[in-house]
């Protein structure tokens, strides 16, 4: 069963931010991110477990998944009962517990 996905405040500032800095070194790699993180987000509403849990970072139903080709960058998010809510994209070498207030 595919899950609707909801996406935080954050999510269209993330992406933004990793576009822009994609795209200064490599056009093209900018608009493969792009895709990858649809195929992404695609994949997470089809089967929503498949990420590592990370209780670390906010409650029992967050989890990331790397993003398609860019494995370096993750996505966060909580499975719900009836969606999937995508919290944050972040590159994995942030200081994660400070970017969740933890």
């Amino acid at each position: 069963m595919k899950l609707p996905i909801e996406e935080s405040e954050f999510i269209p500032s993330d992406l933004q931010d990793i576009v822009c800095l994609i795209r200064a070194e490599n056009p093209a790699a900018a608009a493969r991110f792009v895709d990858g993180f649809k195929s992404s987000v695609e994949l997470l509403s089809r089967t929503p477990k498949i990420g590592r849990a990370r209780s670390d970072l906010g409650t029992v139903e967050t989890r990331s998944w790397r993003v398609k080709g860019f494995h370096k960058y993750l996505i966060f998010y909580d499975v719900l009962p009836d969606r999937v809510r995508l919290l944050r994209v972040l590159h994995g070498a942030r200081d994660l517990q400070s970017e969740f207030g933890k």
